[in-house]
């Protein structure tokens, strides 16, 4: 029989079962029956936090960088001679950006609900492959029409890749965790819209009528090729939950990695909870969130898809709006890491919310109130530094505060689904007779924005009001462990949980 180690000097190595070594700064007691203490518990989950880092955060912010490239690249082909070689006249540019949203919310909803059922990485995988395909048939378009549909098919694909990364990595973080993950694979597609630009540069200045095709047809080939090739990697790369985990964990990370989620109130087996689908329509701090995010929609839908016909309207050539198109991106993928990183190391949704809107709604004033080019192209760049990180913000903010697989994804899936038809609005405000101002376009956005600001205060003084009355009630919780707790029927109502503010 193997007898008891103490250890208590510091950074000693003892061995557990023969097998586990680890390193400790404190006084590990290792029982006879080979047990795991706190000590040792909080060791492993460190390494198994690395690794799922290592293993899942890289790989799907890969993947969303890809996506956003072929999603806004058609901002960048406008500049090249994509409209006349279609014959597209009129909006019916503008009509194929609305038709993207369109295909999204319809399919949103379902694309959410499955990502329990197939697994996320097969849901995944295979809306980026079918994502990628659709993207590189815009290449072969001939007209507005098949342009247009093309476009739709982008949006009902992306509805199951995009929408179910913050679900899927609800269920392997902490929610106290999640905001600066979540805000990491965000801040891809602004390194995305800086890659765009650097790309669409090169593509269109030197490609244009390389083997009789037009530089805007080489720029949806070379940006949608890598998107079908790492979608078939992506079966073999991303994991499935972690109670279906592989052999890249050991047993014990395992058994720790089961034991978080089911900590974060990830305790229901079923796969479709109807009690759950119907609490979720009926939830205020859902509609809330749908507020929020509608309002920020319309602004980032406008943005991503304008921003390079914007600069050039401040005078500069067709590509040199192509490259001045990255600062804006650069910056604001800092602003998402920052505020993203504060927010969770307070556990504060609301306020970063209210924050980076009213960031944004100072970029679209210098947009408005100005003809200094300095000035107006300093309001791009605030804008996009408001812009995006109320992406992460709000999606964590919704998987927080829902407990139940099935309400979590109706929460995320709804959040999603309506704010994006607000995005139709988002593609539709800035005219072409409206240049180079776009008056009507920047006014709309402040005013969305300013709505969303609201939202967001409105829904932290309810959820703190509630916080408030459990504790008078219930008294504080020890922990925010809910693994112990039934939470059938009630979810979030439990009255040991308490709201992400």
């Amino acid at each position: 029989m193997e007898k008891t180690e103490v250890v208590t000097d510091q950074k000693q190595e003892i061995v557990i079962d023969q097998k586990e070594i680890i390193t400790s700064d404190q006084a590990v007691i290792v029982e006879e029956t080979g047990s795991v203490d706190e000590a040792e518990a909080r060791i492993i989950e460190k390494k198994l936090v690395r690794k799922i880092d290592l293993r899942i955060i890289p790989w799907i912010s890969l993947l969303y960088l890809l996506l956003s490239l072929d999603r806004n690249n058609i901002g960048n082909a406008r500049l090249s001679t994509l409209e006349a070689d279609l014959g597209m006249v009129g909006n019916q540019y503008n009509t194929a950006l609305t038709i993207f949203f369109a295909g999204y919310v319809i399919f949103h909803l379902p694309g959410s609900l499955l990502v329990k059922i197939m697994q996320p990485y097969r849901l995944i995988s295979c809306a980026v492959i079918l994502w990628g395909i659709s993207s590189i048939c815009q290449s072969a378009t001939h007209t507005a029409a098949q342009l247009t549909a093309c476009r739709f098919l982008l949006g009902a694909f992306e509805a199951g890749a995009g929408p179910s990364i913050p679900l899927f990595l609800s269920f392997w973080y902490r929610r106290e965790e999640l905001a600066t993950r979540v805000a990491i694979y965000i801040a891809s597609s602004t390194v995305a819209g800086s890659f765009a630009g650097a790309i669409a540069y090169g593509v269109l200045g030197n490609l244009s009528g390389a083997h009789g095709l037009a530089g805007w047809r080489w720029l949806f080939i070379i940006e949608a090729a890598p998107t079908i090739a790492f979608g078939i990697l992506s079966f073999f790369v991303l994991p499935s939950m972690p109670n279906n985990a592989g052999r890249w964990l050991t047993e014990k990370e395992r058994e720790i990695a089961i034991q978080r989620t089911k900590e974060g109130g990830n305790t229901d087996t079923k796969t479709f909870d109807k009690k759950q689908f119907l609490a979720a329509l009926t939830d205020y701090k859902i509609w809330l969130s749908v507020t929020v995010y509608s309002g920020m929609n319309v602004a980032l839908a406008s943005f991503s898809v304008f921003i390079p016909t914007i600069i050039r309207d401040l005078g500069f050539s067709s590509l040199n709006a192509q490259l001045l198109s990255i600062t804006p991106y650069a910056v604001a993928t800092c602003s998402v890491f920052l505020i993203s990183w504060n927010s969770d190391r307070t556990l504060q949704r609301g306020y970063h919310i209210t924050l980076s809107c009213c960031i944004a709604i100072v970029g679209y004033i210098f947009l408005l109130a100005s003809d200094i080019v300095g000035l107006r192209y300093t309001g791009a760049i605030l804008i996009a530094c408001g812009v995006y990180p109320i992406i992460p913000l709000t999606l964590t903010w919704v998987a927080n505060n829902q407990l139940g697989h099935t309400k979590r994804a109706m929460g995320v899936g709804m959040t999603n689904m309506i704010a994006q038809c607000f995005s139709m609005v988002g593609t539709q405000v800035y005219k072409t007779q409206d240049a180079p101002r776009y008056i009507r376009g920047n006014v709309t956005c402040v005013v969305f924005l300013g709505i969303s600001a609201m939202a967001a205060l409105l829904l932290r003084f309810l959820l703190n009001r509630e916080n408030k009355r459990r504790d008078r009630e219930y008294g504080t919780p020890e922990s925010s462990d809910m693994s112990k707790y039934d939470i059938q029927d009630v979810y979030d109502n439990h009255p040991q949980f308490r709201y992400a503010l």
